[in-house]
């Protein structure tokens, strides 16, 4: 049995889902930090579970060719990205390789995954950011996150954020220090300032600044106006405070107050326009997001006479996408602010054969079979835990032609699909690399009715 501390040379057989290494000691599983499949590594045990071990690479003793130097200096720190110290293309090899592991995990080996588009400029690709910032042991610190835990890592330029944003908030954060407020310490459970958050419009260079304070007395200090002068009023488009008193790992309180500009900014995907707020979800990478939804579109073989539902529809951005090419588009979301959201879209867009409404999935759809409304597609773009039962209970129940299933955790949706392959025939998956030099990737696939199901 391996124990902490064992010195053990390893070959790489595999990589994982976090892009670690995988190797083999008889037969029990050890995750090596940073190495490539192909490589040979001298590494020691840093942990032992009963299932697995985590070693640490001493050194290399055979390197892949797919390893290159990483242009980011942190980045076998910091909790962002994973993937720095490999060749883009071989990382997308990866991406898939990992979503088939998955897929025949569900006993779904006949599917066909096809290869992750990539994106032609890898790099600052990003339109928000959440910086924690934290004064640990007397110093002042912004960064991201180390991997699994609260350190934070400081870095000279993020290489995924989008630049504008990444410059922005440190010049905002070293006012905030010369303004007098204190950044929050975790150890004393006090501090004026949680977290600075910056979004900024793709297609409109809009941005959106947030910054998350600890006290509610905080919520009308005078410095935040001082803080907007020293900025530059021309540089932000909206700024907003955001109360976060708890001692949480949520980021965004309940009431946010806005201090200076527009309620909102915008953005487009393809020919539509989007309201972004403080709380809602917008897709991090706009420019991969429409080769997304670009690729659902032509999946999903769309005709005028088609009624489609947009399940988990946020703030409607799928639905809105799509509805130039169908009939009606139904939407159901369980927060009502993103369903608010995704009606001021539909006004922003002049579009007319959209309906969005907040509640569950299964309560509202009730609603709609008495109305006497039925959906020849369905469209799901769930959250990392994917569908629920009752979802897959009630799309089953609905019996739609076709379901466009958007998914961002290739885990959960081959679960979902194993549930769904009986009255459904799997269409080929499709992975869409949303977030470069990062184990994440996202997925399309449309599944059509089985004939004799229909």
């Amino acid at each position: 049995m391996l124990k902490k501390g064992d010195n053990l040379e390893l070959e790489i057989i595999d990589c994982g889902m976090d892009f670690e290494g995988i190797a083999k000691v008889d037969n029990f599983t050890v995750f090596v930090l940073g190495a490539i499949v192909g490589e040979k590594v001298l590494a020691t045990v840093i942990k032992v579970t009963k299932t697995y071990a985590i070693a640490k690479v001493d050194e290399y003793i055979l390197k892949s060719k797919y390893r290159r130097e990483s242009v980011c200096e942190v980045s076998n720190r910091c909790g962002g990205c994973q993937a720095h110290h490999i060749e883009y293309n071989f990382g997308l090899e990866i991406k898939r390789n990992n979503i088939l592991s998955l897929f025949r995990k569900q006993v779904l080996d006949s599917v066909v995954v096809q290869n992750v588009i990539g994106m032609g400029l890898t790099y600052y690709y990003r339109n928000k950011a959440q910086y924690p910032v934290r004064k640990i042991c007397k110093v002042n610190k912004i960064g991201f996150y180390s991997k699994k835990s609260h350190s934070i890592i400081e870095n000279k330029g993020c290489f995924i954020q989008n630049r504008v944003i990444d410059m922005l908030a440190k010049i905002i954060f070293d006012k905030l220090i010369s303004l007098g407020f204190s950044m929050y310490s975790d150890e004393e459970k006090w501090g004026d300032i949680k977290h600075i958050i910056i979004k900024r419009g793709y297609h409109t260079s809009q941005i959106m600044v947030v910054i998350v304070v600890s006290r509610k007395e905080l919520m009308q200090d005078l410095r935040f106006a001082k803080l907007i002068e020293d900025i530059g009023k021309e540089r932000i488009t909206s700024f907003f405070l955001n109360l976060n008193s708890e001692d949480t790992n949520k980021i965004l309180g309940v009431q946010s107050a806005l201090i200076y500009g527009e309620k909102y900014i915008t953005d487009k995907i393809g020919d539509c326009t989007f309201y972004i707020s403080p709380k809602s979800f917008f897709q991090v990478n706009t420019v991969q997001v429409e080769v997304l939804y670009n690729l659902l579109k032509e999946k999903l073989e769309l005709n005028k006479e088609d009624v489609l539902f947009d399940l988990y529809s946020g703030v409607g951005t799928i639905g809105i996408f799509l509805s130039k090419y169908v009939k009606e588009v139904y939407g159901i979301e369980i927060e009502e602010e993103a369903v608010l959201m995704a009606n001021m879209n539909i006004s922003l867009n002049e579009v007319t054969n959209c309906e969005y409404i907040a509640g569950s999935a299964e309560e509202k759809i009730e609603e709609f079979k008495m109305r006497n409304i039925n959906p020849d597609i369905i469209v799901v773009d769930p959250p990392r835990k994917g569908l629920d039962e009752k979802c897959i209970e009630n799309i089953l129940e609905l019996k739609p032609k076709k379901i466009g299933y958007v998914s961002c955790n290739p885990a959960t949706l081959a679960r979902d699909l194993k549930l769904l392959s009986d009255k459904y025939d799997i269409g080929v998956v499709t992975p869409v690399d949303m977030f470069p030099y990062t184990s994440n990737v996202e997925c399309v696939v449309v599944l059509h009715q089985k004939k004799e199901n229909v």
